[in-house]
């Protein structure tokens, strides 16, 4: 087993926690049979190594970006390698996406949520971006929660960001720092000029937020009422188009309610496929890691990935 942990994950507290609860880990989950590997550059150096030597556990231990990191370290492995693969989590992030719904008896110590049965791995679902980037240059990535363009993706930026109000308060209130971000975006961000093509359809709008689901939890207490799951047929997409301040402000406190099909000035399909095009080099947030885009090509991949129970 390897574990890839982000010491700087919940606002720096990641290292902290990991000590608080390892006895409880090497209790239940682990024993003492794991490689830690702190550094990200050092884990993708030693990945194709550690698989030649026989490991095929491989553990996050962090928040929704260091999930995203290692899924796509997996997939750049070749079909027959990363087939052997299981995909495991220790929750230690803000916010923790990806262990939603959470489960009581998958805690650690009723507050680090966990997904480390390996022996009951499941197929999960992941989406596969193929975006062109701000230089002109195509690049492939892959997300196992959500990705979006809009507020969602903008707001995500300025979480991750060293705003100073930011890095404050995510130190004291991790909650109340996705509100900041969220509100200070609802009030800044622009809609953007996009053309989009989904369900065989094209067509022009102004997109104020545009996410593509795998799992319907995004940020904090902020769900979409899709019934969709990790091994679903369909992606859930989910479009705010042309939306002034105060409905932005509705829809924001319908999704911390799990509501979102059927709000003003709102789209919903199920589809396997999407393309967004820009006007402009935008945000594209991919489970909260930010990039910048200007095509952007969307499609499932179902089940593809082993991942940990």
């Amino acid at each position: 087993m390897i574990i890839l942990l982000n010491k700087y994950s919940n606002g720096g507290k990641g290292f902290r926690r990991w000590k608080k609860f390892k006895p409880e880990l090497e209790g239940k989950y682990i024993r003492d049979n794991y490689t830690l590997i702190y550094d990200f550059e050092v884990f993708s150096k030693r990945l194709h190594q550690e698989f030649e030597s026989g490991e095929r556990f491989l553990v996050a231990a962090g928040g929704d970006g260091t999930i995203n990191f290692l899924l796509n370290q997996i997939m750049q492995m070749r079909k027959n390698e990363r087939t052997h693969l299981t995909m495991g989590a220790i929750g230690l992030g803000s916010s923790n996406d990806f262990h939603k719904p959470l489960s009581e008896d998958r805690y650690l110590n009723g507050e680090v949520p966990v997904k480390l049965d390996y022996e009951n791995a499941a197929e999960h679902n992941v989406g596969q971006v193929d975006f062109e980037d701000e230089d002109g240059k195509w690049q492939r990535r892959y997300f196992i929660i959500n990705c979006s363009v809009g507020i969602i993706a903008q707001a995500n930026y300025l979480f991750n960001s060293k705003e100073k109000v930011v890095k404050w308060l995510k130190s004291k209130w991790v909650e109340g720092t996705i509100w900041y971000s969220a509100l200070k975006t609802l009030f800044a961000a622009k809609n953007v000029q996009t053309k989009i093509k989904v369900e065989n359809k094209s067509f022009s709008t102004e997109v104020t937020s545009l996410s593509v689901v795998i799992n319907p939890h995004v940020s904090g207490n902020f769900c979409y009422d899709f019934k969709i799951s990790s091994k679903s047929d369909f992606l859930g997409i989910a479009l705010c188009e042309g939306m002034g301040i105060l409905c932005r402000l509705r829809t924001i406190l319908s999704l911390t309610r799990g509501k979102f099909v059927g709000l003003p000035k709102t789209r919903s399909w199920m589809s396997k496929e999407v393309e967004i095009k820009p006007d402009s080099p935008t945000p594209l947030e991919l489970d909260g890691e930010v990039f910048l885009a200007q095509k952007i090509k969307i499609k499932l991949l179902q089940g593809i990935l082993k991942v940990s129970q």
